[in-house]
């Protein structure tokens, strides 16, 4: 039966429904046998004599049978969870050995990348470089290669650029040229507006990245909540497994704040969920189970008290048990077996675009935040964010090449952003962040295991057990902190 005929049969029968009780009604969970409901209704308030003809709040809440959801709050959580894969590089990747590969991997990037910035008002105009051997004194041309070397030199700083036509060195004196080059990551695109003195040099009026353009983020139509974690690391002995159990009990209601609770619907895991073995050295004097299968199957016995109606998505980290080299697939099913029987766990690739209630996603662990940090002047650990944007800003995910963060020669540069997120997730660093920037939200959703001596001896000093609630309506966060301390805390 459906509302409206709900309210036709008690209007029919000489009652009325005031407000509250309608509302009651209308937002009974899926399934729910409405016709059965309003005969009881009728029937008990036939039996009543001398009542008014009113059916209240009151009368609606005796007959809702005993399990199902008694408030609008409720009946949020229960909804089914709307989760899409848009993209995930688990089953196309495909690398192809040696210079080859590589070459294949950097000309995908350049092509990429400069149709993004082609579709910029500002740089639609780019040209290759060897546009500028026509270039004449006086005159100025946008120029789109990627950034291949960076010298300091005498009044500024020397770059080199590349695209399939050649190689340009260009001076950026000092100025704001000279800071954007100074910032922009190696290997990332560039457009450098060009001009030529008459000795012949270039030199740079500007460095610009490809960047997002300014734009409103998609949010979902229902209000529904997704909680972003990363960086469990189950199975060292640093693991805070006493916060972690703190959050459970949050998660299954044991602690009220029902307003949120109650509309999680998502718990996303951007990578490093166990600790591994053989990441660094030492560190197998720094875990609690050396085997990496049982390290997962801790991890399952943990994420099963996740109440079933989230739906769970996780990433894998340079800690989990698939290849260094990004993009990184799926964990393999023989390896992680009982998370994969898990009926509300679903396994994706690093990074991967994902969809929750319509809202997009970039989630990323990154591995790459290592470089750009220790390569950028003034990014530091403690403001995760600050580098997050300087990638969105490339529009890639780990474009330094021969550093830290090893690439893989795929046909396809899977780290190229290609589409703008609205919500841009990402761990690695241990330290909690979020930040707007230009229509796009940016968190990192921090660590739940205490500092290492690794760590100590890398002058990071991690903020554990705070977890980022975003609404999906609103793209609104609200926090909860679950150290021993902390807890509860907003």
């Amino acid at each position: 039966m459906s509302e409206s005929k709900a309210i036709a049969r008690v209007l029919s029968s000489g009652y009325m429904l005031d407000a509250k009780a309608f509302d009651m009604i209308s937002k009974l969970p899926p399934g729910s046998d409405v016709e059965n409901l309003v005969e009881k209704l009728l029937e008990q308030k036939a039996g009543a004599l001398g009542e008014a003809k009113v059916i209240t709040e009151g009368d609606v809440a005796k007959v809702i049978p005993e399990k199902a959801p008694q408030s609008p709050e409720r009946v949020m959580a229960y909804d089914p969870p709307e989760v899409e894969i848009i993209s995930d590089p688990t089953q196309a990747i495909a690398p192809t050995d040696g210079a080859e590969g590589f070459g294949r991997l950097f000309r995908d990037r350049y092509q990429r990348l400069v149709s993004i910035v082609r579709e910029r008002q500002d740089t639609k105009n780019s040209v290759t470089v060897s546009a500028t051997k026509n270039l004449v004194s006086g005159k100025k041309l946008k120029v789109a290669g990627l950034l291949s070397d960076r010298q300091s030199r005498r009044g500024g700083v020397e770059l080199r650029v590349d695209d399939p036509t050649g190689t340009l060195k260009v001076m950026c004196q000092e100025g704001p040229a000279e800071r954007a080059a100074l910032e922009a990551p190696l290997d990332s695109l560039v457009v450098i507006d060009v001009s030529k003195s008459r000795s012949g040099q270039f030199f740079a009026d500007s460095v610009v990245l490809p960047d997002v353009p300014g734009r409103r983020a998609v949010s979902s139509s229902h209000r529904a909540f997704a909680v972003l974690l990363s960086d469990l690391h189950i199975g060292s002995r640093m693991f805070l497994a006493d916060d972690f159990h703190r959050f459970l009990q949050w998660l299954n209601g044991s602690f009220g704040d029902n307003d949120v609770v109650n509309r999680v619907k998502y718990l996303v895991i951007a990578g490093d969920l166990v600790d591994g073995v053989g990441v660094y050295p030492g560190q197998e004097f720094q875990l609690s189970e050396r085997d990496p299968k049982k390290q997962y199957e801790m991890a399952s016995e943990l994420l099963k008290q996740v109440p079933g109606h989230i739906q769970i998505v996780l990433s894998p980290g340079n800690h989990d048990a698939v290849r260094q080299a990004l993009p990184q697939p799926a964990v393999a099913v023989d390896m992680a077996e009982s998370l994969y029987a898990m009926d509300n766990v679903r396994w994706v690739g690093d990074p991967s675009y994902i969809k929750l209630g319509g809202v997009m996603f970039l989630v990323y662990h990154g591995k790459s935040l290592d470089d750009v940090i220790a390569t950028t002047p003034n990014l530091a650990y403690d403001r995760p964010t600050d580098a997050m944007k300087l990638l969105l800003r490339a529009r890639h995910l780990a474009p330094t090449y021969g550093k830290r963060t090893a690439l893989s020669p795929e046909l396809r540069d899977y780290m190229v952003v290609d589409r703008v997120p609205d919500v841009f997730h990402v761990g690695h660093v241990h330290t909690y962040g979020e930040v707007s920037y230009r229509g796009t939200l940016l968190i990192n959703s921090g660590t739940w295991q205490a500092q290492t001596s690794f760590q100590s001896n890398m002058g990071l000093e991690p903020t554990p057990s705070i977890i980022p609630i975003l609404d999906l309506s609103s793209l609104k966060v609200v926090r909860r902190n679950f150290g021993a301390a902390g807890f509860p805390a907003s």
